[in-house]
């Protein structure tokens, strides 16, 4: 068990329960106000099935709306200016919009109480970010640690965007080639 650690902001979470916890909170109220948001980043691939750590959740929002601060700190949040992000119990709550994301999500999913983009929406978020950033290695392993889980084929492209299914299908096959 990890015990909580608290350097330059940063939180160490026991479990992964306490993150999903703030992750359910967050979708449940902005669900409950009739805000269209979906949790993704790493606490959704953790939903879809493939673990690996992260320390804060972010939103999908469809656009900054003026009640989203008030539902937010309803919800147990607090605003912190300084690091322009919401926090709950210390986990890090980040805002994200559909111009960030460059990405219109074709579905949502709720998964452990937390509502959640598609599969293959969040794949092609993810491959898309990779691939567009280098910086963003994370990415691109998150891509291919679902690809494994899921045991995804590389006709599992043709339910992405058509800009990235020749990247999904080149390592949907390395892949498959590793496990042979």
């Amino acid at each position: 068990m990890l015990r909580s650690l608290r350097d330059e902001g940063l939180l160490m979470l026991e479990g992964r329960g306490a993150i999903l916890n703030v992750a359910r909170d967050v979708s449940q109220a902005l669900s409950h106000a009739g805000i269209e948001a979906a949790v993704i980043g790493g606490v959704a691939v953790v939903l879809h099935g493939y673990v690996r750590t992260t320390v804060d959740v972010d939103l999908l929002i469809p656009e900054v709306l003026p009640s989203l601060k008030g539902v937010l700190e309803k919800a147990g949040c607090s605003f912190h200016r300084s690091r322009s992000e919401f926090r709950k119990q210390g986990v890090p709550v980040h805002l994200v919009t559909l111009q960030q994301t460059r990405t219109m999500p074709a579905g949502f999913v709720e998964i452990e109480g937390i509502r959640t983009v598609s599969l293959p929406d969040l794949i092609g978020m993810k491959l898309s970010s990779g691939l567009r950033d280098p910086l963003r290695a994370i990415d691109l392993a998150d891509v291919i640690g679902l690809i494994r889980h899921h045991r995804l084929a590389p006709t599992f492209a043709s339910q992405l965007p058509k800009a990235l299914r020749a990247e999904f299908r080149k390592l949907a096959r390395a892949i498959a080639k590793e496990r042979s």
